[in-house]
C-alpha cells in the first residue's frame, strides 16, 4: 500500500509541474496556452494524432488525447491518494 501512496503523490507532483509549465508558457507569450495530452506526447517524441477514428473506443481515445495532460495525470493522482490513504 505504501508504494501506491508514493506513486499517487508522484502523479500529483507531475500534474502540478505540467500546470506550472502551462503557466510559464502563458507568462512568456502573453496568451493562455493549455497543452493537451497529444501535444505533450508529440513534444516528448511520441507521434500521436488527436483524431483516432470512429467508434466507442476511438471516442474514449479522442477524449483522453484532447484533455490537458495535467488534468489527466493530476486527476488520477488525486483519486489514488483518496483510495490509498492511510486508515486509522
Amino acid at each position: 500500500m505504501g508504494i501506491f501512496r508514493l506513486l499517487s503523490w508522484i502523479f500529483v507532483a507531475i500534474g502540478l509541474m505540467l500546470v506550472g509549465a502551462d503557466i510559464v508558457s502563458w507568462l512568456e507569450t502573453g496568451e493562455i496556452t493549455i497543452r493537451t495530452t497529444a501535444e505533450v506526447m508529440n513534444l516528448v517524441g511520441i507521434g500521436v494524432s488527436a483524431d483516432v477514428g470512429d467508434g466507442a473506443a476511438a471516442k474514449v481515445a479522442n477524449f483522453i488525447l484532447n484533455v490537458p495532460l495535467w488534468a489527466l495525470i493530476g486527476g488520477i493522482g488525486i483519486i489514488m491518494t483518496l483510495i490509498f490513504r492511510p486508515l486509522d
